[in-house]
Formats: structure tokens, C-alpha cells, sequence
């Protein structure tokens, strides 16, 4: 929510429906700032009149149809919750990320999956948006248990070992977004390397 072209032939699809059934569901829980990044903040990027700097979390979704979905073989079969996270981390760079957990607290993790971006560069206001690009150069994912094992290898087609990250270079497209960003909040479209998105696809994510 949110990619590499192997993550959008399959990822962006399912993630943007749990993402926009999301905001219509209460079947979620607060950030938290227990909640620890691997990835290292550094920088700050202004966006209008706001910046952004640190880590941004969203809330514990835990709607039901991610369970449905990961019971379709769409999404590693122990999933049950996943959350937004973005993290600056430089002053024309960002990590955007996806945690998924196998219980409805967001506490036991499956595996995350992090896009890295550089050469961000914010553009003119569209509404209540900002307009963005930036360049997709890194891939990392690391899975915690043998069911997204087994799903992330039969996506990639590669071999995983639990515990240890997996790391490729990234697609290398200039990308266009959305960025809504207030003092505390981040919330992003689905980015596209021909056109700008027209809605927030992540769920709001708050600064930790």
C-alpha cells in the first residue's frame, strides 16, 4: 500500500483493496510508538508548508478480508494484520514499507517488504496533495515464518531464508505520487511511472 514489477503484477493490486477497505473498517489500532523500524531515519524533506522527518506509522489493520486473502494463496497464509510504514531517510530519499503479522495486534511478525527511494523531489500542490517523484533503487524483504517463506519464493522465484533480508536493486523507474503530509500524518497514493495517482492509497500513517 506500498514496488517493484513483480511486487505490481500481484502486491499493489490486493494491497490497495485492503488498503481503501481499510479506511472504511474499524477493525484497526493506533500506531504505536512501540512499534521499532529497522531502517535507519536520517534528513527531512519539506512538502509545502509541512515536513517530513523520522518514522511515519499507520494503525494495526487487521480487517478481515487481509485473512480472507491470505487464505486464497493472494497473500502468505499466516496473515491476519498489516501496517503502513514510511521512514525518511535522507533529505531526497525515503523507505516505503509494508509489515505483515500473523495476530490481529500487529505484534508477531511474517515479514516486511521495503521499497527504497531516492532523488525525491516534491512538485506542485494538487488539492490537498503534493505532487512527487522519485526514483524506485532498492528492493529489500525479510520473512520471519515459513509460510511467507514459501510465498515470497513462489512470488519472486527465488530462494529466502527465514530471518535473513533479501536485497535487490529496484526498478529504476522515475515514479509520480501523492503526498499528504500534516505535522504529525503522511498519507501517499499508489505510484505509477506514467501517471499521477487520483487517491490516497496507504492508510494515514502517524510520526513515532
Amino acid at each position: 500500500m506500498k514496488k517493484l514489477l513483480f511486487w505490481l503484477a500481484l502486491i499493489v493490486s490486493t494491497v490497495a483493496l485492503i488498503g481503501s477497505c481499510a479506511k472504511k473498517d474499524d477493525a484497526t489500532t493506533a500506531a504505536t510508538v512501540t512499534f521499532t523500524s529497522t531502517t535507519t531515519a536520517a534528513g527531512s524533506i519539506t512538502v509545502g508548508s509541512e515536513t517530513m522527518s523520522g518514522t511515519y506509522v499507520s494503525p494495526c489493520n487487521s480487517e478481515a478480508l487481509i485473512a480472507t486473502t491470505a487464505s486464497d494463496g493472494n497473500l502468505p497464509s499466516d496473515l491476519v494484520a498489516m501496517r503502513d510504514v514510511l521512514v525518511v531517510t535522507s533529505d531526497t530519499s525515503i523507505s516505503e514499507e509494508t509489515h505483515g503479522y500473523t495476530d490481529t495486534t500487529c505484534s508477531t511478525r511474517s515479514y516486511y517488504s521495503k521499497d527504497g527511494n531516492t532523488s525525491f523531489s516534491v512538485g506542485v500542490a494538487s488539492g490537498d496533495y503534493y505532487k512527487v517523484t522519485y526514483t524506485e533503487t532498492s528492493f529489500k524483504a525479510l520473512v520471519d515464518t515459513t509460510a511467507a517463506e514459501t510465498w515470497w519464493e513462489a512470488l519472486m522465484s527465488t530462494g529466502l531464508t527465514v530471518g535473513t533480508e533479501y536485497s535487490s536493486g529496484g526498478s529504476l523507474k522515475n515514479q509520480l505520487n501523492l503526498f499528504s503530509v500534516t505535522s504529525t500524518t503522511v498519507q501517499i497514493g499508489d505510484d505509477d511511472n506514467e501517471t499521477y495517482p487520483t487517491a490516497m492509497d496507504s492508510q494515514v500513517m502517524t510520526k513515532q
